[in-house]
């Protein structure tokens, strides 16, 4: 009982080269790269080409931007959340999840939904699987880090290509083994600042929402090119 008290409480926590401009129902194309050896993985833009072989994906929200940057490389996806808006800092309560659902996608999270989190000023991110029956969670559980996973929530400022003002960073590497070597996959994107909360897709923004949606209601990634799977298939 306490485990499962532990887990609702987390996950209460979790919850409380193209540009485009993105609404509701545009996929985010993730690129293919091959630089992100040289990514310094510590929650900001550290050096002004580090995420530039990237996808660029912008939004905005009751005139606030965000900037999503996504690419893969090699066994790894990559995801850089720039949250040019948020200049105030909730140490621990900004915070940044990012969900992959590579399989037929069902109303309810199973095993191949995957959500991760991180939090500003923590370089412990965490890992969600779905698969619960608890409806509290989301039907999600809290899983054990892969090895290689790396979750980390900070502050951009001085290097950053979009603004020197210091605001909330995240960056994320993904082992896609776990997600799946797949060409498109359901995609969700939650962000806290402070109050206020930014998703894509953005219909689920707002103010304290209490769960994960349904895996119905996420948005879309693709590959455009295939890559993913022709990138792992070349290597086997």
């Amino acid at each position: 009982m306490q485990t499962i008290i532990g887990i609702i409480g987390i996950i209460a926590f979790c919850m409380t080269m193209s540009s485009n401009t993105a609404f509701a129902d545009d996929p985010i194309k993730v690129t293919l790269s091959h630089t992100f050896n040289d990514v310094i993985f510590d929650g900001e833009w550290s050096f002004k080409q580090e995420w530039k072989t990237s996808s660029l994906d912008e939004f905005r929200f009751n005139g606030d931007d965000l900037v999503l940057r996504t690419a893969h490389q090699d066994d790894y996806m990559y995801v850089m959340i720039n949250v040019l808006g948020d200049v105030t800092y909730h140490h621990m309560a900004d915070r940044a999840i990012v969900c992959f659902d590579g399989k037929e996608t069902s109303n309810m999270a199973d095993e191949s939904d995957w959500c991760y989190m991180a939090s500003r000023g923590s370089n412990s991110g965490k890992t969600l699987n779905g698969g619960s029956p608890i409806h509290r969670t989301s039907h999600f559980n809290i899983q054990k880090n892969h090895p290689d996973f790396i979750a980390i929530g900070g502050t951009s400022g001085e290097n950053d290509r979009y603004m020197r003002i210091p605001h909330a960073a995240y960056e994320f590497k993904i082992p896609i083994e776990q997600i799946g070597f797949e060409d498109e996959y359901g995609f969700f994107m939650q962000v806290f600042d402070g109050d206020n909360v930014m998703t894509y897709p953005n219909e689920h923004s707002g103010k304290y929402p209490q769960k994960i949606p349904s895996p119905k209601q996420w948005g879309l990634m693709i590959s455009p090119a295939n890559e993913i799977t022709s990138e792992h298939f070349n290597q086997n």
